[in-house]
């Protein structure tokens, strides 16, 4: 199993979505951070794969929306946030 690399993921991303070369890598980098978080505050008991696609990426666009700074456009989130997990389970490869 590989490591996860910020730079091989955000090199994941933008191949997987080529559009998010209009975005910073900080403002990638600062999404996949705010992913995490998200996992964090998850039930420890909970198993890897219970959380819900979809209330990731609520949660990601809520928290992003809150960041000023952020370029990221609201509807790339989701594209982004997909690209980041397929990344996470080619690890597993």
């Amino acid at each position: 199993m590989k490591e996860f690399d910020d730079n091989d993921a955000i090199k994941f991303i933008r191949n997987q979505v080529p559009e998010s070369a209009a975005c910073s890598e900080d403002d990638l980098l600062l999404l996949v951070d705010t992913m995490f978080d998200y996992f964090d505050s998850l039930s420890d008991d909970a198993p890897d794969e219970a959380f819900d696609t979809e209330a990731v990426v609520a949660y990601v666009k809520k928290q992003l929306q809150r960041d000023s700074d952020n370029k990221i456009p609201q509807e790339m989130v989701e594209s982004i946030v997909v690209a980041e997990l397929d990344y996470e389970d080619s690890l597993d490869d």
